[in-house]
């Protein structure tokens, strides 16, 4: 990923998908030289003999920079090219020479010397050098542009929009990284099984039914529902961007499986949760920090997440309560925690009060638990996710010989809510696992559930959990 700063030097960064062969940039400039390849087929510039990228627009050369730098140029490129163009169809020149709408010079000096005079010298028309305009886009499969012009939209132009629009969801705080990382992929397959420079106005049913194959060969039938769906997204985002003037038409084969299929692919895998004797095991092979995290999901229905975001001031040990909203999605939630919580969390937290903001749960490195790391430079995505809970109780489950496909961390809060369920009092479960039905009108209204009914359900599950064999 590379990392551009705007005029507040905050950095922004851009998530990069290429491949090794697409990202290898020419070596250093020797005289004398050949003129170097387009890096992909449909890279919208050439190689001009001055030694830069350039493209002929409304009669004109335009250049965006040296041949060295090739996805800087086309950077430069991106970012004039909407101006550009509009100016060579109005029939008069482009902006200032040298200078993009932005007001930022953007086109870079070929290196100077004997084998290669300046450009002025040359013959052609010089351009101030200068540092390039911020990109405006993610430019994550090699950069948006095609040839064809402003009229035509191609599968790398949409992804890099769409990409962009849920970037800016990510740094506004509205989106996770994780659900980001999500949506790259499916743009990744996109770009690779219909085509990088295809025209969506060119795709057909045939092309969706393909990349519905595609995607069913690596998924079951579970993901490959949640596939579809964000693909989907993909090319309603098209529509209401104006990039298409109709829905696509995917055709009749893409779409979900059977609800037969859903329901096979889950008896398969077995039951997602644990029973009583597979908790008490995992309680008492932890260690401490797991330990507390195992009971919490048991206790309070946390997931992975949950605890990643965890902060003392959400812990009341005293009182012996959390009131954390889910981080997932910021509904209220509340619970009452069971004695050997409270012991747990304290060998955890110790004495000291800390800062409030400071997080219950690190790594032994002091990372926060569930976090998306930036890929190396030569990496195929946007972001690794790195899970140290899920890591950590997979060693656990594997020590206790528990191991069952499916059956992660998450498996506890479906062991609480499979057992909270046997109670009547959905609202006040619901109050406990963060979750809230957005068609019932009474949530509007109903501003908070008592401790009582929440302590009824703590001890209902603590009790058909433990009953009277824990021993801490």
């Amino acid at each position: 990923m590379r990392a551009d700063r705007d005029g507040t030097g905050q950095a922004h960064e851009h998530a990069e998908i290429r491949s090794t062969a697409l990202a290898a940039t020419p070596r250093a400039p020797s005289a004398p030289r050949a003129k170097p390849s387009k890096p992909y087929a449909d890279f919208p510039l050439f190689p001009h003999a001055t030694r830069r990228w350039a493209k002929k627009i409304g009669g004109r050369f335009e250049f965006f920079g040296p041949w060295d730098d090739p996805y800087g140029a086309l950077d430069r490129y991106l970012a004039r090219r909407d101006g550009l163009f509009l100016a060579a169809a109005r029939g008069r020149s482009p902006t200032a020479r040298g200078h993009g709408r932005h007001g930022a010079t953007v086109g870079a000096a070929p290196p100077q010397g004997p084998s290669n005079p300046s450009p002025s010298r040359a013959g052609t028309r010089g351009e101030q050098a200068g540092p390039a305009p911020a990109r405006p886009h993610v430019t994550a499969f090699g950069g948006l542009g095609t040839d064809g012009g402003d009229d035509a939209i191609t599968v790398r132009d949409l992804v890099n929009r769409f990409l962009t629009a849920k970037r800016r969801k990510v740094d506004a705080g509205e989106m996770g990284l994780r659900s980001f990382g999500d949506y790259h992929g499916a743009c990744a397959r996109l770009v690779k099984v219909l085509g990088a420079g295809s025209d969506l106005r060119t795709l057909s049913t045939a092309d969706f039914a393909r990349l519905r194959a595609d995607i069913a060969s690596t998924k079951g039938p579970v993901a490959l529902t949640n596939e579809l769906g964000r693909v989907r997204s993909v090319f309603k985002y098209a529509l209401d961007a104006g990039h298409v003037d109709r829905p696509i038409r995917f055709g009749p084969e893409f779409s979900p499986p059977p609800r037969k299929a859903m329901r096979e692919a889950r008896r398969g895998r077995g039951l997602r949760m644990f029973e009583p004797d597979e908790i008490v095991k995992l309680v008492e092979m932890a260690a401490p920090q797991m330990r507390a995290m195992v009971l919490l999901g048991v206790n309070a229905g946390f997931g992975n997440s949950d605890l990643a975001s965890l902060h003392r001031s959400a812990v009341d040990l005293k009182t012996g309560v959390i009131d954390f909203p889910r981080p997932k999605t910021g509904i209220a939630r509340r619970a009452i925690l069971w004695p050997e919580t409270i012991d747990a969390l304290r060998a955890v937290m110790g004495t000291a009060a800390g800062a409030p903001k400071d997080l219950v749960f690190r790594t032994p490195r002091g990372h926060a638990l569930v976090r998306a790391d930036a890929p190396k430079q030569t990496g195929t995505t946007v972001s690794v996710v790195r899970d140290a809970v899920a890591v950590a109780f997979g060693k656990l489950t594997k020590a206790a010989g528990l191991t069952q496909p499916g059956r992660g961390f998450y498996a506890l809060r479906h062991t609480f809510r499979t057992i909270a369920d046997e109670l009547s009092d959905r609202r006040a479960i619901d109050r406990i696992m963060g979750h809230e039905d957005s068609k019932d009108i009474s949530n509007h209204y109903v501003e908070r559930v008592a401790d009582e009914r929440l302590r009824t359900v703590a001890d209902h599950v603590r009790t058909r959990v433990f009953g009277a064999s824990l021993t801490m």
